[in-house]
């Protein structure tokens, strides 16, 4: 979006009818079902998706409940899963079933907001007894490769008050992260070394099982849900060498994986101000991976087998006070697993690499507390405090224990100053968390990079400040503006473990850091400027950081981290034709990661997406999208150093642009009840 576009949308922005405001004794602003019905949407998340400055955040992977909670509330609680992503959970909830979604900002009493400044609650409808769904997709490639899909889901009321939901999914897919293109790796002076073609092709398929009962139990409500999930991946690369030599390298890779999980939440009244909260849940994964190479001189085999498990208590006591005022008080127990064993052989010689068996386990506890206050209808306050321990031991390869102990204080202030503006501003202790996958020894054979465990890592932390501004204008459009700044402790990116022979990267705390980053987001409705039913939504992220390099000791950023990221949609609701149609754009992004011996650049290309869906019937819906019109490039480029890149100098550049061409999608979606 130009800025003199963005200012006169701010000049333009200012109060009117019809504009949907938040309760000024709560907080809470309700968008009921008719606000969605020129869309025509399937779902709950299709609701999500078409709120006016919401941004719905999925949540995360990390271990524990609490952590790793998204933005969305369904009546009020989160799916006691996990293994789940929150984006399925509201896609299995048809449009038909919401009553309306409500836009909590700062806290409502009686609400918990999961660390959030902004939550969504969907709220259901009570008067249906069920729906069922049935559809089916196909992605057609121009290679003539194809990706169907089937999909059987419902929910069913019976007895009056309990409902049981179900969802059955088979799927085949293509890897668009693959492709063909030329590889080429220059000397320092830019002289050619190789020249060869790769060709990468990717793509799995699998199933997943799903069901949920939910029901009243000795005065209160129990839910319970199970899920089963396989899938297994195919990967190769086939690299023609052309020069100097002609030759061939191939790499298979095969990934079969298969995780279950068992979930549930009981919640109950235990007074008219206060409530009581119970989850438990238990996920266990198995995985078996396996690659291989040859180039027709060597052969290599690595080959590594998981299991890994999580098990969760979490109880939360709630009490409301008053309208204005409510705390609540918990707590949560976990233990966490992780059982590899690698085999790593070349030219049938095994090579033995560090951390190779390893068992890592944790055990990891949290009190926390915390308040909300609604000082005025303009003004809230939530304050909370969380203390964490946890006691990480590995065993196998390298036997080693250590214990944490966290205290994570957390101050949320919301001001509205008027009905159209809100002012958000928190300050929060974040720790983060040590991945299991970081105590174990891998190796690519597409790159050639071996990466070893590390057993001394460290959780980073941060203190966070942010800010953001909000304002709504005309209908439905808004715009928000949100500043981060984190001071961070024990950044974690890549160290050198050298020992007796060898030398590999690993995953290890460099020391401190900042990082800061600047979103604007966008929602602005088109019909005023002559496009019925139109809506552009935009948002561009600026991120920057710092940390010492622990090779070079020069400032830098940190690994993995894109100076920008956008994305661009544009949608129009066709009512009297039954149809939306539109575009999105999701812009193209610079990653660079830093190794001890090498500097890895991850370019990806701008996506297009040009969708239609046409509705017949309210219960029918035919849906073509055509993805990846611009054919977007993966290009990664390898600077490799002849040694410690403090020390040695530039060895070769190894680049590989890789290209994916464009795909049609077909789906057929039916309800029914």
């Amino acid at each position: 979006m130009s800025y003199p576009l963005l200012l006169a949308v701010l000049a333009a922005a200012t109060p009117e009818a019809g504009v949907v405001r938040p309760s000024e004794s709560t907080g809470v602003t309700p968008y009921a079902a008719a606000f969605f019905a020129a869309a025509q949407p399937n779902s709950a998340m299709d609701m999500i998706s078409r709120i006016p400055g919401f941004a719905f955040d999925g949540g995360s992977g990390v271990r524990g409940f609490g952590g790793a909670a998204g933005n969305v509330l369904i009546d009020g609680q989160r799916p006691a899963t996990k293994s789940e992503g929150l984006e399925d959970s509201l896609r299995r909830i048809q449009a038909g079933q919401v009553e309306r979604i409500d836009i909590i900002r700062g806290g409502a009493p009686g609400i918990d907001m999961q660390g959030k400044t902004v939550i969504a609650n969907v709220v259901l409808r009570k008067d249906q007894s069920g729906q069922w769904l049935f559809g089916v997709a196909d992605i057609f490639y121009q290679d003539g490769r194809t990706a169907p899909a089937i999909r059987f889901e419902g929910t069913q009321k019976f007895g009056g008050d309990k409902t049981f939901d179900w969802s059955a999914l088979a799927f085949t897919y293509v890897d668009d992260g693959a492709g063909e293109g030329p590889r080429s790796v220059d000397d320092a002076s830019g002289a050619p070394i190789r020249r060869s073609l790769s060709d990468e092709t990717g793509g799995g398929g699998g199933y997943s099982l799903k069901s949920g009962l939910k029901t009243p139990l000795t005065g209160g409500r129990l839910a319970i849900n199970a899920k089963l999930d396989r899938d297994h991946y195919e990967w190769s690369l086939n690299d023609l060498i052309i020069a100097p030599t002609p030759g061939q390298l191939s790499v298979n890779d095969d990934q079969v994986k298969n995780e279950g999980e068992v979930g549930a939440n009981w919640e109950r009244a235990l007074g008219p101000k206060t409530r009581f909260e119970f989850t438990g849940l238990a996920q266990r994964s198995y995985v078996d991976f396996s690659s291989a190479f040859a180039d027709g001189t060597d052969d290599g085999l690595f080959s590594q087998h998981s299991e890994s498990g999580e098990s969760i208590a979490r109880g939360v006591l709630r009490y409301t006070a008053s309208p204005t005022w409510s705390m609540e008080v918990g707590g949560e127990a976990a233990f966490n697993f992780l059982d590899s064993g690698i085999d790593y052989v070349e030219n049938g010689v095994p090579v033995i690499l560090p951390a190779a068996n390893v068992r890592v386990e944790e055990r990891r506890g949290e009190l926390f507390g915390s308040s909300t206050w609604r000082l005025s209808p303009a003004l809230s306050v939530e304050g909370g405090l969380r203390v964490e321990v946890s006691t990480i031991s590995q065993t196998g390869d390298t036997d080693l224990e250590r214990s944490f102990t966290y205290v994570k204080p957390r101050l949320a202030v919301t001001w509205s100053p008027t009905p159209v503006d809100q002012v958000r501003l928190r300050v929060e202790r974040e720790v983060g968390q040590l991945d299991f996958g970081d105590f174990v020894s891998s190796v690519a054979f597409s790159t050639g990079v071996g990466t070893a465990g590390n057993a001394d890592l460290e959780p980073s932390r941060s203190w966070t400040v942010e800010a953001a501004w909000e304002r709504k204008f005309w209908k439905d459009g808004a715009i928000v503006l949100t500043a981060v700044h984190e001071q961070i402790t024990d950044a974690t990116d890549r160290v050198p473990i050298i020992g007796p022979g060898y030398a590999f990267d690993a995953p290890g705390n460099i020391g401190d850091g900042t990082s800061d980053s600047v979103e604007v987001s966008l929602a602005l409705p088109l019909t005023r400027i002559g496009v019925p039913g139109g809506l552009l939504r935009a948002r561009g992220e600026w991120s920057r950081s710092e940390v010492n390099d622990p090779i070079t000791g020069e400032a830098r950023r940190i690994s993995g981290q894109s100076p920008f990221e956008g994305e661009v949609n544009f949608s129009q609701d066709l009512p009297k034709y039954r149809t939306q149609w539109g575009v999105n754009t999701s812009l193209g992004f610079q990653e660079r990661y830093y190794r001890f011996d090498q500097i890895e650049t991850v370019e990806l290309g701008t996506w297009v997406q040009l969708y239609a869906e046409y509705k017949p019937r309210p219960n029918l819906s035919f849906r073509v999208e055509m993805q990846n019109l611009l054919g977007r490039d993966f290009t990664r480029t390898r600077e490799v150093f002849a040694g410690p890149r403090n020390t040695a100098g530039l060895d070769h550049v190894d680049r590989r642009p890789l290209s994916f061409d464009p795909f049609i999608y077909f789906r057929i979606r039916h309800t029914f009840g």
